[in-house]
């Protein structure tokens, strides 16, 4: 199977209200975001016969909602917007969906029904990522007060979110026509509850929301309302099902970076990426560790408040999956505290390789 090297047919990001066509009627939108690391976020208008179709609507503030016109005026060529897609209702992608709705004459957004449920809990303040409800579980995961209090200060998801009065549903497999190109609709596992990107076998043309990065990796959290959930789990699965589904020479579209070509690669650089954090906890949990307790392992660089949380998901999600593996053992809680310890009979290390049956497809364990 063909990995050619990550190329990136453009050199620059779009300016600020202003879009640039990366294929025959599709245009990238780049937008500010408010988060440490981020940058920006991709936001998609692709022209839909006598309309247009647009995926994702970037994070709810007045900047952007000014930018969003801009472009609007500039781009559409006075024809409407007739079709809204949200690939997953995180706020950056999904945080002006009521302003676009309205504005557009009463859209129903599309989206996965449940990143729709999972908006409408977050947007009440009742989602398992709410700031009051993360202290005490991280407090319970080892991290330490200081880190704790920081967290705090992380923006809610009302914040810059609001939401359209109904929506209409998307399921993995079906079909959208747009401009006469059929797009498949893709679940990807691990980032939130139902995400979707749309590929376009035909055109070889990937819209790929958060699913497959390039540069950074696709954040993969373990959240309180699923302790003991394997988000990790259902992403290396992704990435081995992605490898045999997508050509070589896709075009992807990311919701965060620049256009890429090289999708083959980049998947097994994610496998890769998190083997070698596997091997890392593996390694580290020789003695009883807690997730806040690795975190200067797996995160040597200094992290601000709302990347603690982000880190501390992760680290949770390659610990979970890990005693789904049967490498590692979920402790009993003493002092407050929940740690894991390496099962005498683990390996050191994982590696990315064919897989076994009882382990998470692209991951093969290797003994030292």
């Amino acid at each position: 199977m063909s990995h050619q090297p990550l190329s990136y047919p453009f050199e620059t990001y779009p300016a600020e209200g202003d879009a640039i066509e990366v294929a025959d009627g599709i245009f990238w939108v780049s937008m500010p975001v408010p988060f440490v690391g981020l940058r920006q976020v991709n936001v998609w208008l692709l022209r839909d016969g006598d309309s247009w179709t647009m995926i994702d609507t970037a994070y709810g503030d007045d900047r952007v909602r000014d930018l969003l016109h801009a472009v609007w005026d500039k781009i559409l060529g006075g024809r409407r917007i007739t079709r809204l897609i949200l690939t997953h209702f995180h706020p950056d992608h999904a945080g002006n969906m009521g302003m676009v709705a309205e504005h557009w004459g009463g859209l129903l957004p599309l989206m996965a029904q449940a990143e729709w449920f999972a908006a409408n809990l977050a947007v009440r303040g009742v989602y398992a990522d709410q700031s009051g409800d993360r202290a005490p579980f991280h407090r319970l995961h080892g991290l330490d007060p200081a880190r704790i209090t920081s967290t705090g200060h992380r923006r809610e998801y009302a914040e810059g979110v609001r939401l359209a009065t109904g929506f209409r549903r998307l399921q993995d497999g079906e079909h959208i026509a747009i401009n006469g190109d059929q797009w498949q609709l893709v679940r990807g596992e691990g980032h939130s509850p139902e995400h979707l990107s749309l590929y376009c076998a035909a055109r070889k043309i990937l819209i790929a929301g958060d699913q497959i990065l390039p540069s950074i990796s696709t954040n993969v959290s373990v959240l309180q309302n699923e302790p003991e959930g394997d988000p990790l789990g259902g992403f290396l699965a992704g990435c081995a099902r992605f490898q045999q589904m997508y050509d070589p020479d896709t075009l992807v579209l990311p919701s965060h970076r620049r256009p890429f070509y090289g999708v083959l690669q980049r998947l097994r650089e994610l496998e890769e990426h998190h083997a070698e954090r596997l091997s890392l906890v593996l390694r580290a949990a020789g003695a009883p560790i807690s997730a806040g307790e690795l975190l200067d392992q797996m995160f040597p660089r200094a992290l601000d408040g709302g990347q603690i949380g982000f880190a501390m998901g992760e680290a949770l999600a390659h610990l979970n999956h890990l005693v789904e593996r049967g490498l590692l053992e979920r402790l009993p809680v003493r002092a407050g505290i929940q740690r894991f310890l390496r099962r005498p009979d683990a390996p050191l290390s994982v590696a990315v390789g064919s897989g076994l049956p009882d382990q998470a497809p692209g991951i093969t364990v290797v003994n030292p």
